[in-house]
């Protein structure tokens, strides 16, 4: 039996989370809380295997919770967080305190919302992360929380140029922890773009891009319909859309697709990889972060297709290792690394890569 605590000020909205967790007879919600203070004397008493957690309550807000949470007793932890602007502020920073997923919370927004689809969701995420455990959660948060080696982080400035060579980076559960480690120890380069696809709702995307733009030396954004993609750069593709790359008047040029979800979500790393594979062909890498399910497997598979390269990251430092070992079982794996040896090895290969020859756009 998966126990759970749900800490929400809003008794309705409890209520909803008890009712769409317990359809499922393996989970049992042991504890209910209206603030911070609650949910950190439940989780001391009933120790559950996973938390939902509120960022906005009275008394003690989600964020200084979890902070006490992770250091009393590590628990995995979802944050539950308006779509709001300061919602998805909050939710990242909640991230940074030790949260390992977000899912957007009903109410409050023009967005509808489906009950079934969240109640779905949510049980699968909090099935999967109590096989996590104290122990080995504490032992992966230590790993995602030691400060990233030191890199050059001025960005680059120069002329506009379209990239030479595209490093697509796919992520889930886990995440937004992995990609702050990871992007700071990749060198910016000027014949080099990222394009990461980060499983998130709407505004949260927005408020990660501007997080990870203050850690890196490449520009990071929220991608646009219809932008140029640029060398020095990186983009995110937006909550509830498909990030894709075509080529026009011989620039590759973003385009979102509100298309069906693949894997259940949207955006999916498979439409973005195998779209910067036809694009690039043997000059794009793939890395496959920490996540649940197997988003990046098909896109994995396009990007080995045509001579590119494919990272995945291994299971000692993945939070969840579900894609990067969908893609390890599939045998489209290059080369499997720790967080940490990721950057290094881009580093390393890029040039490689980047070994002077004729690009036809």
């Amino acid at each position: 039996m998966v126990k759970v605590i749900v800490a929400d000020d809003s008794r309705i909205t409890r209520r909803v989370l008890r009712d769409l967790l317990e359809s499922d007879p393996r989970i049992k919600v042991v504890g209910e809380a209206s603030n911070g203070i609650e949910a950190i004397d439940l989780v001391m008493r009933l120790k559950p295997d996973v938390v939902i957690m509120d960022v906005v309550m009275p008394r003690m807000d989600g964020i200084t919770a979890i902070k006490e949470i992770m250091k009393i007793r590590p628990t995995p932890i979802i944050v539950f967080s308006p779509v709001t602007k300061e919602g998805s502020e909050a939710a990242i920073e909640a991230i940074e305190a030790g949260a390992l997923d977000v899912i957007s919370k009903p109410g409050g927004s023009p967005i509808v919302f489906d009950l079934g689809e969240l109640g779905r969701e949510l049980r699968t995420k909090v099935k999967v992360l109590a096989r996590l455990g104290p122990l080995r959660l504490a032992m992966k948060h230590a790993i995602l929380s030691k400060p990233a080696e030191d890199v050059e982080t001025k960005p680059f400035i120069g002329f506009r140029r379209s990239p030479e060579l595209a490093i697509v980076i796919a992520a889930s559960t886990g995440g937004p922890s992995a990609l702050a480690r990871l992007l700071p120890q990749i060198e910016p380069n000027n014949h080099v773009s990222l394009l990461i696809v980060q499983h998130m709702p709407p505004l949260f995307t927005k408020s990660l891009a501007e997080r990870l733009n203050k850690t890196t030396g490449f520009i990071i954004e929220e991608a646009d319909d219809g932008e140029e993609v640029l060398a020095g750069h990186g983009y995110v593709a937006p909550g509830d859309y498909h990030m894709l790359v075509s080529v026009r008047r011989g620039r590759p040029i973003i385009e979102l697709d509100h298309g069906p979800k693949m894997h259940g979500v949207r955006p999916a790393a498979d439409v973005t990889m195998a779209s910067a594979a036809e694009v690039w062909g043997d000059r794009v890498v793939g890395v496959v972060l920490t996540g649940i399910g197997n988003d990046g497997c098909i896109g994995a598979k396009e990007i080995k297709k045509r001579g590119g390269i494919v990272i995945a990251q291994d299971e000692s430092t993945s939070i969840v290792w579900g894609m990067p070992k969908s893609v390890v079982e599939a045998g489209l794996a290059d080369i499997i690394l720790p967080l940490h040896r990721i950057g290094p090895y881009l580093n390393r290969l890029i040039p490689h890569l980047l070994e002077p020859r004729q690009v036809e756009w």
